[in-house]
């Protein structure tokens, strides 16, 4: 297992790219502001064979955006490695994740969050003032602690499981378009009341609380 770090106070966005990662973004005031790209064994092949398992990817800070291309080994080695990212950010950080397939666990406050995939799991705890999903099929679990009442929330793709909490009392509106809908919902649609929620695909489960 191999590490690499970049500090990164300051910095009002991260944007991350490339190969298949476990993404964990946190807004801890009382902890360091860095990154840390982890790449770990993985597959059966992993424990049979050596293989020099080192982090790959690219972490550069720039203005105040942090970028993050990572890659994964290559096709031909015995064995594979994957790519944790932890990163904690500042309060109100944009986020930016175009990566064909990862697992993302969200803690904190962000400004947006704006994510293209093929398939993901993605989990927010706390809130963020835009969220934007784009992929085919992939599982969402977004509990907002608080909201501002501006919010907005664009979730789009073939197959979706979307799970969306609010504080007691929060009112919502929201439209759902789909070929095959399954809605589970405990609060009321108001009309042009935010946050607002749009949810797009072909077959789409939603739970509203």
């Amino acid at each position: 297992m191999s590490e690499k770090s970049v500090a990164i106070e300051g910095i009002e966005a991260v944007r991350i790219s490339g190969d298949a990662s476990l993404i964990r973004l946190t807004t801890q005031d009382d902890q360091t502001m860095q990154a840390i790209m982890t790449a770990k064994p993985s597959g059966w092949l992993s424990g049979w064979f050596y293989n020099d398992c080192k982090a790959k990817g690219d972490m550069v800070v720039t203005g105040q955006i942090l970028l993050i291309k990572a890659r994964n080994n290559d096709w031909y080695d015995l064995s594979e490695c994957s790519t944790d990212l932890q990163i904690n950010l500042p309060r109100n950080a944009s986020v930016t994740i175009d990566q064909p397939a990862f697992k993302a666990d969200l803690q904190g406050q962000f400004s947006g969050l704006d994510i293209d995939t093929r398939a993901a799991d993605i989990a927010l705890s706390g809130s963020a003032q835009t969220v934007k999903i784009r992929g085919d099929a992939f599982r969402t679990r977004l509990q907002f602690d608080d909201t501002a009442q501006t919010e907005k929330i664009d979730i789009a793709g073939r197959a979706l499981d979307t799970s969306l909490q609010f504080p007691k009392g929060t009112a919502v509106s929201y439209r759902i378009h789909a070929k095959a809908s399954m809605l589970d919902s405990k609060l009321p649609n108001t009309p042009d009341a935010k946050p607002e929620i749009l949810i797009s695909g072909d077959a789409v489960r939603t739970e509203i609380r």
